[in-house]
């Protein structure tokens, strides 16, 4: 983007419509066009992002007989870090629970190469890692492993979760090629991190819509969270509001349901886009629950802007239409396309009331899931978006994940 011989060394850059991802990099060069020194910064990765870099080793850098490893850790909004492990190879050197995360390391003799891995862990299990290799030659000095985790669903012919799949019972295929499934477990017991995006525009008001649609929601909290999980509240109309900051606590989560009154119009699309942000840096089973009885009215943002966000997040959402009558077919169409491309579920109701039903299939579904873990086999980095299919071997059932994502 840049290259400057001389303060001060900024930059102004467009990051685009979007509020996506980048990585900004700096690197520091001697007269001869040898690297000094080098920094990396994301953007745009929202408030709850879980990240451990390891400051020391440096990839590139030599080492004699020893080093001392050093780990930095960026820890989610509402969370605590249990803590941080230190490995050489495959070998545990420490644990460490209290910063600094700095540790000592003898190196081998052998001339094989070597990588030191720093582990960090949330309290809830949840965990984030990162590598460097020591004294590797050319290119390969650092490596960075990344895997496609899809928490998929199976249900048989009549919709019903299906239990006791084994790993040769999916086959997944990215771009049409097959991919080899290098992990596999059943997610029972997984923290899950849901949100509920609560039309609150004006047409909310008729029939008590908005009043059935605040029970419903509470419902769901009382049987989908436990203390592992964390749940937000977000209202829209003419804009979105954070009601409710992730939390486990029933009674924070009612409080911000308390009191809503139905006005304004219905910003859909700026306002997904917004709770999707929220959730950004989160890792695990992630859900969105949009309920709305309308089109979108008054967004920044089109349906495509939204769609491509969406895939980029790999959040499932799970979208309710209260009393859509056929003349809001395309509403129907983009509400429908919005949980299929992301491996959610869309229900349509006449009335609010029946959303107790749909909540708790929701909450069914999401403990009761597959988690198909992949390497692409695909190189490099190109941001185009790459389509993932999840096949059955046996007849009659269905698997449910996201349509793709962009590297």
């Amino acid at each position: 983007m840049l290259a400057k011989s001389h303060p001060p060394y900024s930059v102004e850059l467009s990051l685009g419509n979007q509020p996506r991802i980048h990585r900004l990099r700096a690197v520091a060069m001697d007269e001869q066009g040898r690297k000094l020194a080098e920094d990396e910064l994301p953007l745009n990765v929202g408030p709850h992002r879980f990240a451990v870099r390891l400051i020391e080793p440096q990839a590139g850098k030599a080492y004699q007989s020893s080093l001392r490893a050093e780990a930095q850790v960026q820890v989610p909004e509402g969370e605590r870090l249990d803590r941080v492990e230190l490995y050489l190879n495959d070998d545990k050197v420490a644990t460490l629970y209290q910063p600094p995360y700095t540790q000592p390391i003898l190196l081998p003799k052998s001339k094989e190469i070597t990588y030191v891995r720093a582990v960090a862990y949330l309290d809830g299990g949840t965990s984030t890692e990162d590598l460097v290799l020591v004294n590797a030659p050319g290119f390969n000095q650092k490596l960075d492993v990344q895997f496609v985790e899809l928490y998929t669903s199976v249900v048989d012919g009549k919709g019903r979760p299906v239990d006791g799949l084994g790993k040769d019972d999916f086959t997944v295929l990215e771009d049409g090629a097959p991919q080899q499934i290098r992990r596999f477990e059943r997610v029972l017991d997984v923290p899950i991190y849901a949100g509920i995006l609560l039309d609150t525009s004006g047409s909310m008001a008729e029939g008590g819509r908005l009043d059935q649609a605040v029970q419903g929601a509470l419902g769901f909290f009382e049987k989908v969270i436990t203390p592992k999980d964390r749940a937000a509240v977000i209202t829209f109309a003419d804009q979105p509001n954070l009601a409710v900051r992730f939390t486990n606590q029933a009674s924070v989560l009612a409080g911000g349901l308390a009191g809503l009154t139905a006005s304004g119009n219905t910003t859909l699309y700026d306002s997904l886009i917004y709770a999707l942000y929220y959730f950004g840096g989160m890792k695990g089973k992630r859900a969105i629950i949009i309920l709305t009885d309308g089109k979108d009215e008054g967004s920044h943002y089109s349906f495509s802007d939204a769609l491509e966000y969406a895939r980029r997040s790999g959040v499932a959402i799970y979208t309710v239409g209260i009393d859509l009558s056929t003349q809001n077919a395309d509403v129907r169409l983009k509400l429908s396309r919005l949980a299929d491309e992301t491996g959610g579920r869309f229900f349509f109701i006449e009335r609010a009331k029946e959303l107790e039903g749909i909540y708790d299939a929701i909450q069914k579904e999401l403990r009761s899931q597959y988690l198909l873990a992949y390497q692409s086999s695909k190189e490099g980095n190109d941001d185009k978006f790459r389509l993932v299919e999840v096949k059955m071997a046996k007849p009659g059932m269905e698997a449910k994940t996201l349509k793709g994502y962009y590297p």
